[in-house]
């Protein structure tokens, strides 16, 4: 199965989700800022001098934050598919006048071709339904020599909530996520030049298991494939839920999360 371009995604319900965890969104998106923090990182061992740079799925503006302290004279865009999350970096930077702010999905972004000298994403790709095509237009605004950073999860990503959920159904519950070769398939297609892929298990523990559920609907990740089941949970079936992790993520009296995240970078040749 081609995971790369499977309308699996309800774009209206990611925005509404997000849009809905705009506010609490900083307070649980511990490992989001983790990995941020690691990808801005990753910046410091790449010679390059962007005048002109675009924050894909930028959330809160955390990422502008640390791209306008790396590039102190570029000029960074803001783009997100969720308006109340633009609102939210609207008004922590407001006093930035470099910054810009779009409402855009990724896989369709209003900017001419080759407008950016760096691309940068963190953690918004698993939110596409045709990975292949969004780094094709990722790279679309991008100028030749412009510099792809970002950030996404792999198929070994929550893999004990998903394991938990089968014993009670058979809808899909946790996204299918795309494997790190292809992804670096998937750059290669979109015109990218030394491309470069890996990744790494973060894991999460929670010393109860409806603070582990509470983190994800907080941050805006919750289930929006087109085929999940609809309606709220009861109490017997989140009861059931917790008794199946225990059986698949319980450690040590604590509730682990595991998330596969991959990085990606690569230089943009002329298409």
């Amino acid at each position: 199965m081609d995971l790369l371009n499977i309308p699996r995604l309800d774009k209206r319900s990611i925005k509404k989700f997000a849009n809905r965890a705009a506010k609490s969104y900083d307070n649980a998106a511990i490992l989001h800022e983790e990995v941020l923090n690691r990808l801005l990182e990753r910046l410091q061992y790449i010679r390059h001098q962007p005048e002109t740079i675009i924050d894909v799925g930028s959330g809160t503006g955390r990422g502008v934050r640390g791209l306008q302290k790396t590039y102190p004279r570029a000029r960074i865009y803001a783009a997100d598919i969720a308006h109340e999350m633009l609102l939210q970096a609207r008004t922590r930077f407001r006093l930035l006048s470099k910054k810009r702010l779009v409402a855009a999905d990724m896989e369709q972004l209003p900017f001419a071709d080759q407008s950016f000298d760096l691309v940068f994403s963190s953690l918004a790709m698993p939110w596409s339904n045709d990975v292949g095509a969004t780094l094709k237009e990722l790279a679309r605004v991008s100028r030749p020599g412009a510099l792809l950073m970002f950030s996404s999860f792999g198929p070994g990503t929550l893999p004990e909530l998903a394991d938990a959920w089968q014993a009670l159904d058979s809808y899909p519950h946790v996204h299918p996520f795309v494997d790190m070769h292809d992804v670096g398939d998937a750059m290669v297609a979109a015109g990218c030049a030394q491309p470069v892929v890996d990744s790494e298990t973060i894991r999460l523990e929670y010393q109860a298991f409806r603070p582990l559920l509470e983190d994800l609907r907080n941050i805006g990740a919750s289930n929006a494939d087109v085929s999940r089941r609809r309606g709220l949970m009861t109490p017997a079936q989140l009861r059931r839920l917790e008794s199946g992790y225990r059986e698949h993520g319980f450690e040590d009296g604590k509730f682990v999360a595991s998330y596969e995240v991959v990085y990606g970078h690569a230089w943009l040749d002329t298409l």
